[in-house]
């Protein structure tokens, strides 16, 4: 039987599938980050293979031969970055020393065309995603390629989970000095960290396991706190948003088939934070309103669509 691999490689985690070529999902797994601006570039191929080598394992009573894999890499940008990551996986596949990773097609791509194959069934169109980090991208029905943002948390990463969960403690301070209001935001993180005072955050913020994805998961504190109306908590997720939306409205600018393209809106902000979705389907709509948003819940995983792609190119006998 033929197989088909999509990875979606992010800076927190990586999602990995596998389908058959009839586009039966026949496993799926996720690991730990492969954002090689998030672990270094050693860590996230070790990651891309033990991903890979668990996911052939969960089919590894079926008779299977390997005919593709897509990846689908956020921070992997330039050529030879993508080279580097292919030629890895390859030289991985071909260490296997088996018959069902013989003649294995090695595709690398953005995160923003396996997400948008995922949702529209194709690959053009505007994609805006807050996850961790934030990027919009922009894909024209004739393969122009365009991006805004995704400079990360030090540079950038507007509208992020990262951006909202940094200003989310620092709210928290705020208030226990007395500069800002009592906030909901105190109690749940109190709980949350096992902390007995609000004094004891410096300590364990500062602490050198405390990195990126801890400070992206309070994200998830503050959105609660805005569902119990917490005013504070609302209006760093309402800025966000906008600045978010501020930065597709640049994107759009930029070509334009995208003023009546597609908006997918993709990543944990959007799926768990109403508030966050509703400000800035409302702000971008200001700026263009002919824009067509698609958010589907039910979508297939960006892993998928990256399986779909790799059976879609080996169709096509593309070329990386």
């Amino acid at each position: 039987m033929r197989v088909y691999v999509g990875i979606d490689g992010g800076g927190t985690n990586t999602d990995a599938a596998i389908i058959s070529e009839s586009g039966e999902i026949l496993a799926r797994l996720s690991g730990g980050p492969t954002n090689p601006h998030s672990v270094s570039t050693e860590q996230a191929i070790s990651e891309l293979q033990r991903v890979l080598e668990q996911l052939f394992n969960l089919i590894s009573d079926l008779s299977t031969n390997c005919e593709g894999i897509c990846l689908g890499m956020s921070g992997v940008d330039t050529i030879q970055e993508r080279q580097l990551i292919a030629e890895a996986v390859n030289n991985y596949m071909k260490s296997l020393n088996r018959q069902a990773s013989e003649g294995c097609q090695v595709w690398v791509i953005s995160e923003g065309e396996i997400a948008l194959m995922a949702s529209l069934g194709h690959t053009h169109g505007v994609l805006c995603i807050s996850g961790t980090g934030s990027i919009v991208y922009g894909f024209t029905r004739e393969g122009e390629r365009y991006r805004a943002g995704g400079w990360g948390h030090l540079l950038g990463d507007e509208g992020s989970g990262y951006r909202i969960g940094q200003r989310a403690l620092q709210v928290v301070m705020q208030s226990y000095d007395g500069v800002l209001p009592p906030t909901r935001l105190t109690p749940l993180l109190l709980k949350n960290l096992s902390l007995r005072d609000i004094s004891e955050l410096k300590t364990r913020v500062y602490q050198t396991n405390w990195g990126k994805t801890e400070t992206a998961s309070i994200a998830r504190l503050a959105i609660e706190a805005a569902e119990l109306g917490d005013e504070a908590a609302r209006a760093l997720i309402i800025d966000e948003a906008s600045q978010l939306a501020d930065t597709a409205k640049a994107l759009v600018a930029r070509h334009p088939e995208f003023v009546s393209t597609p908006v997918v809106l993709s990543g944990s902000m959007f799926r768990y934070a109403t508030l966050f979705r509703n400000t800035f389907i409302l702000k971008l709509s200001g700026y263009y309103g002919e824009l067509d948003f698609v958010y589907r819940e039910d979508a297939p995983a960006p892993a998928v669509g990256a399986a779909q792609l790799a059976r879609i190119r080996c169709s096509l006998n593309e070329s990386f």
